[in-house]
């Protein structure tokens, strides 16, 4: 027996079933997306996670009620565009991990940015950790949304405004003075 999900629409009438058709990624996709981000769908959202189309999985992803294991299920993603959704919501910033936050900024540039974003937000890890791993960085637009970021504390601001990107620095200097 086959352990392969399939998702299908079902009609009843009377208690009995009168229809029946499994569903393509495309249809899957869609109901997802437009499914509730409530609690009541965890279970509706889990088995999502593991269709093997990228494009259901994305729709998974920006979701902000997830459950742990479906976030830990998303990490696992091989798609980027994945993990750039999952790195937007507020469920990765409740569970996510030093490692997890490393891999991202390190893995991708947008990713970085998300997590300069919200660096502050996050329940597992120190902030000032965050923004030292974010400043460790070569990009210079990963530095700025740092200090783009209203959140970001005046210490980092003033390393900011000695960055060698003038337009880092250029925040940095204006954040410092408001």
């Amino acid at each position: 027996m086959s352990d392969k999900l399939v998702f299908k629409i079902v009609v009843e009438q009377g208690g009995k079933q009168v229809y029946s058709k499994s569903l393509g990624y495309e249809e899957v996709s869609n109901f997802v997306s437009s499914a509730r981000d409530a609690k009541e769908n965890h279970a509706l959202f889990s088995l999502a996670a593991q269709h093997p189309s990228s494009v259901v999985r994305e729709n998974i992803a920006y979701k902000d009620n997830l459950d742990e294991e479906t976030v830990k299920v998303l990490l696992m993603d091989k798609s980027v565009n994945v993990l750039r959704n999952l790195s937007r919501t507020e469920t990765f910033r409740k569970c996510a991990t030093v490692e997890d936050i490393q891999r991202l900024i390190d893995m991708d540039i947008e990713m970085a940015q998300n997590v300069a974003n919200y660096f502050e937000s996050y329940e597992q890890v120190d902030s000032s950790d965050i923004c030292r791993m974010l400043m460790a960085t070569d990009d210079p637009s990963i530095s700025y949304t740092l200090a783009d970021n209203y959140n970001t504390p005046k210490k980092i601001l003033k390393e900011l405004v000695k960055h060698n990107d003038s337009h880092v620095a250029n925040e940095a200097k204006r954040r410092l003075e408001e």
